[in-house]
């Protein structure tokens, strides 16, 4: 209950979040000069996600058929995770940036039994199938940096607001859908040269999912390393 009250509390940050976003953004531009701080990077590492929470599932054999029945919380997967990213800092305040971030990952749902009830009353034991799903999630991202912290060492931190496209497939049908969610991000890059740089970072997300007559509140915790190219300095 806790799971699913949170959840909706967050959610509810999501339009706010997204015009923060692009006030600022619109900002900046207004009064940033032509040239730029660009950057370009690519990274990997692991994806931790919560259990699917909240959820409902439609299926023509699960308890004997069953359409938009409530259950327990589904396990996840963990797995690994890729991505690349693109951004630029402005000129007038180098402490705030833009970036667009892509990533994928595997965060499919185990096989297991689950226990749930339908709108009739009726109550309901079965083993669920695992489902395969692949989770790819593109974002505009606001960061925020401290590059007089150390001209090497550089923390940063962020927030994201995007689309996460979920693609399920299960008995040999695969199917895709798309739904907003955002993200919060933290890290910090340590100067190699004039132009590259190594990343760390923590990026949680948030989104709901719609696959494969599954829907429920998905959230991930996501550590990965990369390598990032600068350019326009």
């Amino acid at each position: 209950m806790n799971a699913v009250r949170w959840s909706s509390v967050v959610r509810s940050w999501i339009p706010g979040a997204l015009l923060v976003v692009w006030t600022v953004t619109g900002s900046a531009l207004l009064t940033t000069p032509a040239q730029a701080e660009w950057y370009v990077g690519g990274y990997g590492g692991i994806s931790s996600p919560g259990s699917l929470s909240n959820v409902t599932v439609s299926d023509a054999t699960l308890g004997g058929g069953i359409t938009n029945a409530r259950i327990n919380d589904l396990e996840l997967k963990s797995g690994l995770l890729g991505g690349v990213k693109g951004g630029y800092f402005f000129v007038s305040r180098p402490w705030l940036g833009i970036e667009t971030d892509l990533y994928t990952q595997k965060p499919d749902v185990k096989q297991q039994t689950v226990v749930g009830g339908t709108s009739s009353g009726s109550v309901f034991a079965a083993n669920m199938p695992a489902t395969s799903l692949r989770l790819t999630v593109w974002t505009m991202n606001l960061i925020i940096r401290s590059p007089s912290m150390s001209d090497v060492f550089q923390p940063y931190g962020g927030i994201g607001y995007g689309l996460f496209f979920a693609t399920g497939s299960q008995g040999g049908q695969s199917n895709t859908q798309a739904n907003p969610g955002f993200q919060f991000v933290a890290g910090a890059r340590y100067v190699l040269t004039q132009e590259w740089a190594l990343f760390g970072e923590f990026k949680y997300n948030n989104t709901e999912i719609r696959v494969s007559g599954i829907k429920g509140n998905y959230d991930s915790q996501n550590f990965v390393v990369g390598l990032m190219w600068h350019f326009g300095r």
